[in-house]
């Protein structure tokens, strides 16, 4: 038996129910009638990537970083494939730039979707602290 399992349904056109575990998802290729595929994998990577930041500063910082809200950005190509991902974090908590070094490393060391991702596609990343 696998570690995840996921259903996905396409009954017409390009909208599909995805189902992972007690929880569904609506995604929409033409954005229609819920997010795109690459809007997912977009909001997807910066949620982990968040959780990983914020699970790094506890563990091995031991700080606190309080309300963190990450925007996220990516380009498509003419095929829709992504060519760019980029986030700006913002923490509550008041970081110096080594802490924030700090952070982003654990970030990427422990976010599982940054691991999966194409190097080339690994998210530009800056920060603003204090910002709540």
């Amino acid at each position: 038996m696998a570690d995840i399992e996921t259903t996905t349904v396409n009954e017409e056109k390009f909208h599909a129910l995805s189902r992972a575990g007690d929880f569904e998802l609506s995604i929409d290729a033409t954005g229609a009638e819920g997010p795109t595929p690459n809007e997912v994998l977009v909001a997807d990577y910066a949620s982990c990537f968040t959780f990983a930041c914020r699970a790094g500063a506890q563990r091995e910082l031991d700080i606190e970083l309080g309300k963190v809200e990450t925007e996220a950005e990516a380009d498509l190509d003419d095929e829709d494939d992504l060519t760019s991902v980029s986030f700006h974090m913002h923490v509550e908590a008041n970081l110096d730039d080594d802490e924030v070094d700090d952070l982003l490393e654990l970030g990427e060391d422990i976010c599982h979707v940054h691991a999966a991702m194409k190097e080339d596609l690994y998210a530009d990343i800056d920060v603003t602290t204090d910002a709540f």
